[in-house]
């Protein structure tokens, strides 16, 4: 009964590591498809005061990944 115990607390443990994950990737999914419904469209942003922060960071990201990505490709010319 201990070992069935302690397997179901593993397994839910790890099911709830992966709901962790999936979550996080939804989530930056969703800030993607804001930052491209943005960039195309004229106007105000359609984003929530809460949502800038986390749309500042992934922007980042996306700007430092074009930046090795240049510089790459610049080695690769020379």
């Amino acid at each position: 009964m201990v070992n069935q115990e302690n397997s179901l607390k593993q397994r839910i443990t790890e099911v709830t590591e992966r709901l962790k994950q999936v979550r996080e990737e939804n989530r930056k999914m969703e800030l993607t498809q804001i930052m491209y419904q943005n960039l195309v469209r004229e106007g105000p942003l359609n984003v929530k005061k809460e949502d800038f922060v986390e749309l500042r960071e992934l922007i980042d990201e996306n700007l430092k990944a074009i930046d090795k990505r240049i510089q790459a490709l610049a080695k690769q010319e020379n």
